[in-house]
């Protein structure tokens, strides 16, 4: 592999470029960069570390400017590897910009560019994490067990992407730990009756029946107190009705997915004078009493799965971290359909910083070795007085340094 100069490459800087491209050029300005790809022999672009970085020619800057100013080629950032292991892609954008005035930047056709002989960025690349060995992925916590106020337990489920012994016991996630309960501002919140369905015994009227926070959202009934939960059915029919069984709601599944079982609150209850009232359940005929309990299937058991994160795609500054998320239903990896629920996917990438990216210049190495760079317009730099950059001040460090005329 070896270094050839590309194509002469113009372009705009912004501020987010002056942390590897220098500072902005003057209003209206731009500056044309030459650069060094690493080729195979076939001139296919590969990746710099095929190269021996003691031969790579330095990039050379020149100004021009507005109409004078050749078109370029721009590219946005990589995006993180397709893969968190293994071989994946990064892709970026590629574009074709050109200054049409002073002050007015555009993206124009990629034609204008390849008009001009401009070697085209590569717009998409290689890419290599950990080797796919085995690993632990991990579902998807629970509803804490605990009701306001109190302490529970979360749970989740964690699996080999392999055969289970081939995963390392000692860096096993935790399948469980404790969970503090919502805040108790969780009330019950029930509607107006609606109307008597029929005669006593037979009749009933309904109601709905809601916990819902103070700020008047719903939630889930178990953030709720059970035992407070008002009746949502009640007797009707007649100002005085003989105590016989009024069944409840069914309350939700206890599984969030396969098999359950769900249950309801029974009552022996009448009327006395149109006003309810509850008597015990020795009042009320025992052999027709209906069933509190009852099974109940949910969906089929698919989960959301993740591999724990990548390293942050930066040492410095804002990168960012991915993770593969999976579907499972029971053992079986489910690659196509909507078995598991798309609202509920856990995020694939996540932003990330290290550390802050270092605004200043490297440090120098001495006077002895203060000198322009025979690639820099150092007299350009003086005239635009952009000494006062780091960038420039050490590219022109002698013509900067010289006291002014």
């Amino acid at each position: 592999m070896v270094y050839r100069p590309a194509d002469v490459i113009t372009r705009v800087f912004s501020h987010n470029d002056v942390e590897e491209q220098g500072p902005p050029a003057p209003s209206g300005y731009s500056i044309t960069s030459t650069y060094a790809l690493c080729v195979r022999y076939d001139g296919t672009e590969v990746d710099d570390r095929y190269c021996d970085s003691l031969t790579r020619p330095e990039p050379t800057q020149e100004f021009c400017i507005g109409k004078q100013c050749p078109p370029r080629w721009e590219t946005s950032g990589w995006s993180a590897c397709s893969r968190t292991c293994g071989e994946g892609v990064q892709y970026r954008i590629v574009r074709c910009w050109k200054m049409l005035s002073p002050g007015f930047d555009s993206s124009v056709y990629d034609s204008l560019c390849v008009s001009h002989d401009l070697h085209k960025p590569a717009n998409r690349k290689v890419c290599h994490g950990q080797s796919c060995g085995p690993q632990w992925e991990v579902s998807e916590w629970s509803e804490c067990s605990a009701h306001c106020g109190s302490w529970g337990i979360r749970t989740r489920e964690v699996r080999c992407s392999m055969e289970r012994r081939q995963c390392n016991d000692s860096s096993r996630p935790i399948e469980s730990q404790e969970c503090e309960g919502q805040p108790c501002d969780r009330r019950w919140s029930v509607s107006d009756w609606g109307p008597c369905s029929g005669e006593c015994g037979e009749g009933r009227m309904v109601r709905s029946v809601t916990c819902r926070s103070s700020g008047g959202h719903v939630m889930s009934d178990g953030q709720c107190d059970q035992p407070l939960r008002p009746l949502a059915i009640y007797p009707c029919g007649d100002r005085d009705c003989a105590p016989h069984w009024v069944e409840q709601e069914w309350q939700q599944c206890n599984a969030t997915c396969g098999r359950g079982v769900r249950q309801r609150q029974v009552v022996c209850a009448g009327l006395e004078g149109g006003v309810f009232k509850e008597f015990p359940d020795s009042s009320c005929n025992q052999t027709n009493k209906p069933q509190m309990s009852s099974s109940c299937f949910q969906r089929p058991c698919s989960k959301w799965f993740t591999t724990s994160w990548s390293q942050c795609s930066k040492t410095c500054g804002r990168g960012v971290q991915v993770r593969e998320v999976k579907c499972y239903q029971g053992e079986e990896l489910v690659t196509r359909g909507h078995s598991c629920d798309s609202a509920l996917k856990p995020e694939v990438k996540q932003s990330c910083e290290i550390q802050s990216c270092p605004t200043e210049a490297p440090a120098s190495q001495g006077a002895d070795f203060c000198q322009d760079k025979a690639t820099a317009n150092c007299a350009l730099v003086l005239k635009v007085k952009l000494c006062s950059h780091w960038y420039y001040r050490k590219a022109c460090c002698q013509s900067c340094k010289a006291p002014r005329a």
